[in-house]
């Protein structure tokens, strides 16, 4: 009976597994741009290859987000720090403007390895934040961040990094986050829509959006 029931479970696995390899790939696998990120964004194979990683976001990249990123904030009357991590959280860029203390350099990391970790925006967090305080204290547990302004760095379907902006950038007008997905669009075109703000206010727990930004 034993044997019976393991040949049983046995063919069922069996039966799985031809009709997975049976189903047709979407649209995107055919065309294949689902998981294939363009060289320019990534380190080079032969990098790849030493490090037996082959999805990780450059450091010429990373760098570029940073700088449009403190020219965004500059036009604002703002200062900011920018850490870029790759998909294993080590940073491979970080840049703080004068000005930055400590608490914005280490929240500003925080804030990428909370998007890095969530696979979603550090802002999906500030809004549970905002409806139950409880949130914080138990996201701090994993040393994650309430606070908006990070952001995972996803191309086609595949997370290469995530980047975290803190520090200020233009206040009430012009936030961190909006200054993460300018970076990002600027470098890697459109992104998805940012979530609404609660409760309105600036700084860098719930701040205000710049206007027209989405």
């Amino acid at each position: 009976m034993v044997a019976h029931k393991q040949s049983l479970k046995l063919g069922l696995l069996a039966g799985v597994a031809a009709f997975a390899f049976c189903v047709p790939a979407s649209a995107a696998q055919q065309a294949g741009t689902v998981g294939q990120v363009p060289q320019q964004f990534i380190i080079s194979p032969e990098a790849g290859k030493r490090i037996h990683d082959h999805i990780s976001i450059n450091g010429d990249t990373a760098e570029r987000l940073s700088h449009i990123c403190q020219e965004n904030a500059a036009k604002h009357g703002g200062t900011v720090t920018v850490v870029v991590l790759d998909p294993y959280g080590l940073v491979v860029h970080q840049h703080r403007m004068d000005g930055q203390s400590y608490i914005n350099i280490k929240a500003t990391e925080q804030k990428a390895r909370t998007a890095l970790l969530t696979r979603a925006p550090s802002h999906v967090l500030t809004n549970r934040a905002f409806d139950d305080v409880q949130v914080t204290i138990r996201m701090e547990q994993f040393g994650l961040n309430v606070q908006s302004g990070g952001l995972p760095i996803i191309v086609n379907d595949q997370l290469i990094g995530a980047i975290g902006v803190g520090g200020g950038a233009g206040g009430d007008e012009y936030s961190e986050e909006v200054c993460a997905r300018d970076a990002l669009e600027a470098v890697f075109g459109p992104q998805p829509p940012l979530l609404p703000v609660l409760g309105g206010g600036g700084g860098g727990g719930v701040p205000r959006r710049a206007p027209g930004a989405n």
